[in-house]
């Protein structure tokens, strides 16, 4: 009975977190707010999201466009445990991904990648995420609809982070 528990939990979870900011959201006019979602074992607070993604003619010139802080988590844990941070791409104008964030950056070369937290002591964790666009060929100056959807869920047992990660020292880390 307690895993029949265990297993509906983990599927009502994956179902709320399947609640995931998009940029649509902001293409359309509206805003992105503030938002909570439950784990398993604690909560996720997206404190801040970018909307847009600017553009400028230097960006298109270098082929790249960096985001320091395009979203910030705040995730509180009541006991150790895991969470996965899963990063979908929508948007034609962007070839490729690099992700930074608790202490590792994922290359994306597709269109997904998972940032997976294992192990996780008890306690809040603020999660800052950068980001590093390549832009599409033909890529013009401008303003953009956020070009990734982000999910954060407890992590699978068969996740992975996806395609490649670099393990690097924590932005925030000091020693």
């Amino acid at each position: 009975m307690t895993t029949m528990r265990t297993i509906g939990k983990r599927i009502l979870g994956a179902a709320a977190l399947a609640c995931a900011v998009s940029g649509g959201s902001a293409a359309a006019g509206g805003t992105l707010e503030v938002w909570a979602i439950g784990l398993p074992n604690g909560y996720v607070i997206m404190e801040h999201q970018a909307s847009v993604l600017e553009v400028s003619a230097d960006d298109v010139a270098n082929g790249v466009v960096e985001v320091r802080g395009g979203s910030r988590l705040v995730i509180t844990l009541k006991s150790p445990a895991g969470y996965a941070v899963h990063l979908r791409s929508h948007s034609g104008l962007v070839q490729a991904a690099s992700i930074e964030a608790i202490g590792r950056t994922v290359e994306m070369e597709g269109d997904s990648g998972i940032l997976v937290q294992r192990e996780a002591p008890a306690g809040r964790h603020v999660v800052a995420i950068d980001y590093r666009f390549v832009l599409a060929p033909g890529a013009v100056p401008g303003t953009y609809a956020w070009p990734l959807d982000l999910a954060v869920r407890a992590p699978l047992l068969g996740d992975r982070e996806l395609p490649r990660v670099a393990h690097r020292l924590a932005l925030t880390s000091k020693p």
